[in-house]
C-alpha cells in the first residue's frame, strides 16, 4: 500500500483480480477505473463536507442527513 497522501493508480490487472471484473478489456478495465475515481473524489468531497459542517456545529459524533421534506415543499 502507498503513503499516506501518495495516489497510485490502478492498472487493468489489478481490477481485473476482483470479482465480476475478470473479463474486462483493458479499455474497460480504464473505464471502470476512471469511474471509480470519480465516485471516490465524490465520497470523499461529501465526507469532507460533512466534517466541516460537524466542526461547525461542534458536534463531531454523527453523519448529518438531509433534511426531511415536508409535505408542502
Amino acid at each position: 500500500m502507498g503513503a499516506v497522501g501518495k495516489t497510485i493508480r490502478w492498472t487493468p490487472d489489478r481490477l481485473r483480480s476482483y470479482a465480476g471484473f475478470e473479463k474486462f478489456s483493458d479499455k474497460e478495465s480504464e473505464e471502470a477505473i476512471d469511474t471509480l475515481e470519480r465516485l471516490a473524489r465524490i465520497l470523499l468531497f461529501a465526507y469532507k463536507q460533512n466534517n466541516l459542517i460537524n466542526e461547525e456545529s461542534g458536534d463531531t459524533t454523527r453523519v448529518r442527513q438531509r433534511p426531511k421534506e415536508t409535505k408542502d415543499g
